[in-house]
């Protein structure tokens, strides 16, 4: 327990500092947002066929690194809600799903057009690192589930688009893990992550 503890208090101090350093550098005046969205998610892979999606959503915190006019940084911090529902023995969507509750930090870079007009197009991509802070089958925790043993770090590939404009964006990512979300599984049958998400964030820095 003081191990996990520890994790998830180093990928928020990491977070933490990557996303609000710009709040402790007034002149430089580099965006900060606050950030969130609708997610439906899934299990994939070769393991995933007795899983369907489920709605979830994520909320938290970005940051804006300008790198040149028209490329940027863009550090993230946020919790995220994953897993997947469990289809029942006619295959249609059951009542039990898997619920995992994640601490994650995207590192991102951005590439948007130039600042010529009010909407401002962006594409977005780049690796993610997360904490697992809970996992749930129903009302069951997942560590008293026989044969399954959720690895406690997720690693994902994110890719994105956004259009901005008047202070705020909206735009649409999918985040697929690179490693499985449970360690029991035998190759060729692993489950991943496979999240779609619909995001919103307003720009809370500078005003």
């Amino acid at each position: 327990m003081t191990n996990k503890f520890g994790r998830v208090r180093a990928v928020l101090s990491l977070g933490v500092l990557l996303t609000t350093a710009p709040l402790t550098e007034a002149r430089a005046q580099v965006p900060a947002d606050v950030i969130g969205g609708i997610q439906r998610t899934n299990f994939i892979g070769g393991g995933s066929g007795d899983f369907t999606w489920r709605t979830a959503f994520m909320i938290g915190v970005m940051g804006d690194f300008p790198v040149g006019e028209t490329f940027s940084f863009r550090p993230e911090l946020h919790f995220s809600s994953k897993g997947s529902a469990v289809k029942t023995e006619l295959g249609e969507v059951g009542q039990a799903a898997y619920r995992l509750s994640y601490l994650q930090l995207p590192l991102l870079g951005q590439l948007r057009t130039a600042p010529t007009g009010s909407l401002r197009p962006h594409l977005y991509g780049g690796l993610s690192v997360g904490v697992l802070l809970r996992c749930r089958l129903a009302e069951q925790s997942c560590g008293d589930i026989a044969d399954f043993d959720q690895n406690r770090f997720e690693f994902g590939l994110v890719m994105g688009s956004e259009i901005e404009g008047w202070g705020g964006a909206a735009g649409v990512r999918y985040e697929v893990g690179l490693r499985p979300v449970d360690a029991t599984f035998e190759a060729g049958n692993a489950i991943y992550n496979g999240t779609l998400s619909v995001t919103f964030r307003y720009r809370v820095w500078p005003r």
